[in-house]
């Protein structure tokens, strides 16, 4: 396997996360922005009171000093101290230090994309705008529904946005404090395989995406009795992207597939664009190298593409880039959609080099969400009328 493909691997990729990132604690994991007083006992059961507030990160306790909020994200030192609060072990960082990735841009936004896992591929266009929906997904602020066959990928692609930036988490929802402990406010939230969750699960995805589809920037806990829950979520950048297979991957897509699972799926329509990616993976993976000397190697060329891509946010977010070409676009979308391709279609234009580049992706993109209503088409008459089908110039 070619070396440019090496540190692109899930493996490489998640080991250079868990060095970087794993000692991270980040203001979205505070259980609450109110600043607490808390009585704790120590490991000599002596009574200790402390103002700050309280945090979890893979399923551990902590808790941040009063005068330490401010310096978030901080990475937690090698001197820390146990307390017990309700018989939770809470671990009290003496140490910490600083840190930040700051907006750089190191590579142009066509070097960025096609030098980021640059996998053979079936339809390489296709992957092309994957890779730009998964970037989008953090830069700009974008809700989008995918499909493709399993081996087309895309999961992949989100997975490795997430251990560059640890702000792109790919999950399947369980439970509501799990789908709202991945609230991060500025980056992504990839919802994967949506059906399989629970319908109180389901309800507050729904609610959750509505809300923030529809252009709120702060989520309001609707379900207040989830332990470790906050009330009150920032979610001013905040990107929702799901994934699901084709419809032909599922025994029952009229009670499994995702243009069926929530109850009121016109509106979850109205505010995501969604997308049928075409073509399977091609590459041939192996592990025969060094994982972890190829991560230590790459530190810095994964560093800079999160410099890069903060730089690409900070660009969206200032309207400090001119777009370059004009969009011929033979779709006509209303409302969030229409900002949902205008999203999109932003990073498009910063990544081609001519009109007749951007024209071709435009068109590629254009041809997915056109594929998508042609797959569910059949689907979505045979709910509305059952067995007693009607002609086409009669459905909506």
């Amino acid at each position: 396997m070619e070396e440019n493909k090496q540190l692109w691997m899930l493996d490489v990729l998640g080991s250079h996360n868990n060095k970087l990132y794993a000692t991270l604690l980040y203001e979205r994991e505070l259980q609450s922005n109110n600043l607490k007083e808390v009585e704790f006992e120590n490991t000599e059961k002596e009574a200790l009171i402390f103002r700050g507030y309280f945090a979890n990160k893979n399923r551990r306790k902590y808790w941040i000093d009063e005068e330490i909020l401010k310096h978030l994200p901080i990475r937690i030192g090698e001197q820390n101290q146990e307390l017990v609060n309700k018989e939770d072990v809470v671990i009290r960082p003496l140490n910490p230090t600083p840190f930040k990735i700051t907006p750089e841009k190191k590579y142009s936004t066509k070097e960025l994309i096609d030098n980021f896992a640059p996998f053979k591929h079936s339809n390489p266009l296709m992957w092309t705008l994957a890779k730009i929906l998964a970037m989008s997904g953090f830069v700009c602020r974008t809700y989008v529904c995918i499909s493709s066959e399993s081996a087309f990928g895309k999961s992949s692609i989100y997975d490795l946005i997430h251990f560059l930036t640890d702000s792109s988490p790919v999950f399947k929802p369980r439970s509501v404090p799990g789908v709202l402990n991945h609230i991060n406010g500025n980056g992504n939230m990839v919802f994967d395989e949506t059906h399989r969750c629970k319908k109180e699960v389901r309800d507050i995805i729904e609610e959750f995406a509505l809300q923030i589809g529809g252009g709120k920037t702060t989520y309001i806990n609707g379900a207040m009795k989830s332990g470790g829950t906050k009330s009150k979520y920032d979610c001013t950048l905040q990107s929702i992207t799901f994934l699901f297979n084709n419809t032909t991957n599922y025994e029952n897509p009229l009670k499994d597939y995702f243009e069926f699972i929530f109850s009121n799926n016109k509106a979850i329509n109205d505010r995501f664009l969604k997308v049928k990616l075409d073509g399977v993976l091609t590459e041939e993976f192996n592990k025969e190298f060094d994982i972890e000397g190829t991560a230590e190697a790459n530190k810095m060329t994964y560093i800079n593409y999160a410099k890069t891509l903060l730089f690409l946010q900070h660009q969206k977010q200032t309207n400090s880039y001119e777009r370059r070409f004009k969009t011929n676009s033979s779709l006509r979308f209303k409302g969030r959609r229409r900002m949902g391709f205008n999203e999109v279609s932003w990073l498009i234009d910063s990544y081609c080099d001519n009109q007749e580049q951007y024209d071709l992706l435009i068109k590629t993109f254009e041809q997915s969400i056109v594929g998508y209503d042609e797959m569910v088409a059949d689907l979505k008459q045979q709910a509305l009328f059952g067995d007693n089908r009607v002609s086409e110039e009669y459905v909506e």
